[in-house]
């Protein structure tokens, strides 16, 4: 009996995988339990694929680079895809007006790992092939890892994966800010002064009591107006540190608002 090719095996468990996906997609709406079915779906197909790739023997270097360049990633992708989502799903914050800046948050995280394989995302995105060799197949692969599996990766296809699965969370994370800014509650406005400045006035604002009689905590101040300006200020207690240990005038951005007051007021006479 005749082997079934790679092409031809990896095809039926990519039509097996979309099917098991989309009867997910029917059995439950809740997202976690939906999207967390679907990485164990996606975990079994890849084992299976995993089996076949022990015992099959590639009948060129251009299938078995087919294989890890364009296969291969596109399996594992979607498993990264859904294991971020979920990540990022259980990890949201308790705080409504926090979570878009969550997400931005994670999508950043996610950027950082492109940015620093920017010479293989490069080299993917161009179409070039002249490094295929020894960035996708075994035996010539420069990529190494004490935990890699050699017989079933060549670690770029990894790399390639967390990419393919970059563009999907991003294009996800994308229509949830797309969606959110269109509520009419969510501001147009952003802050395009330095971060300090803002936590300079935050500080004042909230040493003055203007909110609440001054029965209010600086980290709702500071939320508010991350919402408000659509910036997002980190950890602004250190920025509140580095104000007070300024030289030469801790207050800049406050004493600038006061001068160009004055000056348009002078104007106005």
């Amino acid at each position: 009996m005749k082997t079934i090719d790679i092409n031809t095996y990896s095809t039926q468990l990519q039509d097996k995988l979309r099917s098991r996906i989309e009867a997910i997609a029917g059995e439950t709406t809740e997202f976690v339990p939906r999207s967390s079915k679907c990485l164990v779906a996606i975990q079994e197909v890849l084992t299976d694929l995993k089996q076949f790739v022990y015992k099959y023997e590639f009948q060129s270097r251009m299938e078995e680079v087919e294989f890890f360049k364009d296969t291969k990633p596109t399996f594992l992708s979607q498993y990264y895809y859904y294991d971020s989502l979920v990540t990022m799903k259980i990890s949201e914050p308790v705080d409504q007006d926090r979570i878009r800046f969550h997400y931005i948050d994670e999508l950043g995280k996610q950027q950082e790992f492109v940015r620093a394989n920017q010479d293989f995302y490069i080299y993917c995105v161009s179409g070039a092939t002249h490094f295929d060799e020894q960035y996708f197949t075994r035996g010539k692969s420069l990529f190494k890892a004490p935990d890699l599996d050699t017989r079933f990766s060549t670690g770029h296809d990894n790399i390639l994966a967390r990419i393919l699965a970059n563009h999907m969370i991003r294009a996800y994370v994308d229509k949830y800010i797309k969606q959110s800014t269109t509520d009419p509650g969510i501001s147009s406005l952003k802050w395009t002064a330095k971060k300090a400045d803002l936590v300079e006035l935050i500080y004042a604002l909230h040493e003055v009591k203007v909110f609440n009689d001054g029965k209010v905590d600086i980290k709702q101040i500071a939320n508010l107006f991350e919402n408000l300006f659509n910036v997002s200020l980190g950890n602004f207690y250190r920025h509140f540190q580095e104000i007070g240990l300024r030289k030469g005038g801790r207050t800049n951005f406050i004493d600038h608002l006061k001068n160009k007051l004055e000056q348009r007021l002078d104007e106005n006479l």
